[in-house]
């Protein structure tokens, strides 16, 4: 809502009038304002933002089916008809939109809320501060590729450093029910699509996807004749990091908190895969560059710095306290499982694991401001690197009290366990 806008000039009230429910804002500004002006990054109130979509998330539940983004992939395969395009345009000019860090934020809000249907706010604890939402059904880490990118080519950080133990949490208690989650697989022709589907979060096209941001590097450098093999095995090894993340987009839904983490900690393994993949070559790349063409890629950091003049230090984002989502649901879990002496000692376990996984991830966070914005891209990517261990090893330890404690739980008191995120999200 806010970046209809801020486009627009209009007043919040004024865009309800003119472009009809929260939804139709969004796919006015994925149709009209992005192919025209691209979004400006920057953070918006979450608040404001969330508001705008809270309707949307109650109106009649629609499935993902196939992948579309309200109106943008449809926009671009008749853009020009019989001009040379080819039908992989329409796939590239959707990832080149994905590309917007903001329009990936609003995007993933807008597809988080579509399939969540209680609670009175939507400013929830398993959103994260630049208004973005860890998961968005079945789905961990939606645009994880691009995430990762932005922050290894343009030192663009706010979507790879918000995540953290709050999406942990949201992996134990999801706020989504079974049927919420269901609705985002439904196979194409089952029922009337809303926003962007799994399918196209995940990266539908994986060459695409990769070169959205190889070629911001190319463009930069420009390579030598000498320099270009090098240039190629960093494209070939960015296509084969989409691929290897984009092999792990659910094509079922968990529908137990064990088997939520695990996908989680799959996601996590691939991205990690990802990044090993990337990280030589784009250090070999480096090391090849001139002083003229080291300055010119990182001028793309510098635009993004410029880009977001609001954005929090790296050591502020990541280690800031998100106060309700470490909240434990002690007196939920009390009512809904009524445990006995094994059980209670269970839970005690995983809660215990839940704060070491925090404090965990905490360490792993920029110690200072000074240690945000790594120097270099192959300095950056190292950094993503070292984080996404410290992810992967916060949700094994989580993972392993979980389903120790699922071990002693009878199927009723499962299913009680599943229905206390719903519950706490609708309260």
């Amino acid at each position: 809502m806010i970046v209809a806008i801020a486009l627009t000039g209009a007043t919040p009230a004024e865009a309800r009038i003119r472009l009809g429910s929260p939804l139709g804002v969004l796919r006015f500004v994925l149709t009209q304002a992005v192919p025209r002006a691209g979004l400006r990054h920057r953070y918006y109130p979450g608040r404001t933002r969330t508001a705008s979509l809270r309707d949307a998330a109650r109106a009649p539940r629609q499935g993902a089916g196939t992948p579309q983004v309200a109106g943008v992939p449809d926009a671009a395969k008749t853009a020009r008809p019989g001009e040379g395009e080819v039908a992989g345009n329409a796939a590239g000019s959707t990832a080149r939109l994905f590309g917007n860090p903001a329009a990936r934020a609003q995007l993933t809000a807008g597809a988080a809320l579509a399939g969540w249907h209680g609670g009175r706010d939507n400013d929830g604890w398993w959103r994260h501060a630049d208004g973005d939402y860890g998961w968005v059904g079945p789905l961990f880490w939606p645009f994880a590729y691009f995430d990762i990118t932005d922050y290894a080519i343009r030192a663009d950080a706010t979507g790879f450093w918000d995540y953290g133990y709050g999406d942990i949490y949201a992996g134990i208690f999801a706020p989504y029910g079974a049927n919420d989650q269901n609705a985002y697989l439904a196979q194409p022709g089952s029922g009337p699509r809303r926003g962007v589907s799994l399918a196209e979060m995940c990266g539908k096209d994986s060459g695409a996807t990769a070169s959205a941001a190889t070629e911001q590097v190319r463009t930069a450098v420009a390579p030598t004749d000498a320099q270009r093999a090098t240039f190629d095995d960093f494209a070939k090894a960015s296509v084969k990091a989409a691929q290897t993340i984009q092999a792990t987009c659910p094509r079922q839904i968990a529908p137990a908190a064990p088997a939520r983490l695990a996908a989680m900690a799959q996601r996590l393994q691939a991205m990690t895969a990802a990044v090993e993949l990337m990280r030589p070559r784009l250090e070999d790349l480096y090391g090849l560059l001139d002083e003229a063409q080291k300055a010119r890629l990182d001028a793309l950091a510098d635009e993004a710095r410029k880009g977001s003049p609001s954005k929090a230090s790296l050591a502020a984002r990541c280690g800031a306290e998100r106060p309700a989502a470490p909240e434990w649901p002690t007196s939920d879990i009390e009512q809904s499982l009524h445990p006995n002496d094994t059980q209670r000692a269970a839970l005690k376990a995983l809660q215990d694991a839940g704060s070491r996984a925090g404090e965990m991830l905490q360490a792993a966070c920029p110690a200072t401001d000074a240690a945000d914005d790594a120097a270099t891209p192959a300095a950056r990517i190292a950094a993503a690197e070292r984080r996404l261990d410290a992810m992967q090893q916060a949700t094994a330890l989580v993972l392993s009290a979980l389903e120790d404690l699922f071990e002693t739980l009878s199927d009723a008191q499962k299913a009680q366990f599943e229905a206390i995120g719903p519950k706490r999200a609708a309260s």
